[in-house]
């Protein structure tokens, strides 16, 4: 999907929802659902069935959060998605409900059946900032180092198979939810919890 064409996209979406969140006008309200259809209308050349939701309030971008767990060895726990095959850090969009540091917690056990707790947020990073392939969402990227406490390993619906790996010998990575950019991060921030959380 073009860049600039769903910045575009994301644009007027944005200001769509502004608008018909706040105007009372009814003609100015059809002017806006208009304009939020148009949004959908310029990414479906490349996606055909494609169609924002309707979000209420401010538009904001949506939060992803990640958790690294390390073993005493080294090795890290990664997941492996059902929907690409691909290799990830356990994570996901956040709930509404639960702090960051819960929802971090939550995925590990979800997604791969270990109880961990979360240490420190390593990184809140612009996902668009960071060689991710272009997506409709605009997200950010919580990464949470996360100590092992416990539990024993259980696959999910989303997950076909668990694993622990030397971070100098990763698996095929999803491009999409977490590269080895973060691998690399996480270990600089495993070796060294002094360092400070880095942002965009």
């Amino acid at each position: 999907m073009p860049a600039d064409l769903l910045a575009l996209s994301r644009e007027i979406k944005g200001i769509a929802e502004t608008g018909l969140r706040y105007s009372d006008g009814a003609f100015d309200r059809e002017r806006y659902t208009r304009l939020h259809e148009i949004a959908s209308e310029l990414l479906q050349a490349q996606i055909p069935d494609f169609r924002w939701p309707v979000e209420l309030g401010y538009p904001t971008p949506k939060i992803d959060s990640r958790a690294a767990v390390f073993r005493d060895d080294g090795r890290l726990l990664l997941v492996r998605e059902r929907s690409n095959g691909l290799w990830t850090l356990p994570g996901g969009w956040m709930d509404a409900g639960s702090t960051p540091g819960e929802n971090a917690v939550r995925e590990v056990r979800e997604e791969s059946g270990y109880e961990v707790r979360a240490t420190k947020l390593a990184a809140i990073w612009d996902k668009a900032c960071h060689g991710h392939p272009a997506e409709p969402e605009y997200t950010y990227k919580c990464l949470f180092l996360c100590e092992l406490l416990g539990g024993e390993e259980r696959l999910s619906h989303e997950i076909s198979e668990i694993g622990w790996f030397d971070p100098a010998e990763l698996p095929e990575m999803c491009p999409h939810r977490a590269s080895p950019e973060y691998v690399a991060l996480a270990c600089r921030h495993h070796a060294d919890p002094t360092l400070p959380t880095e942002w965009d």
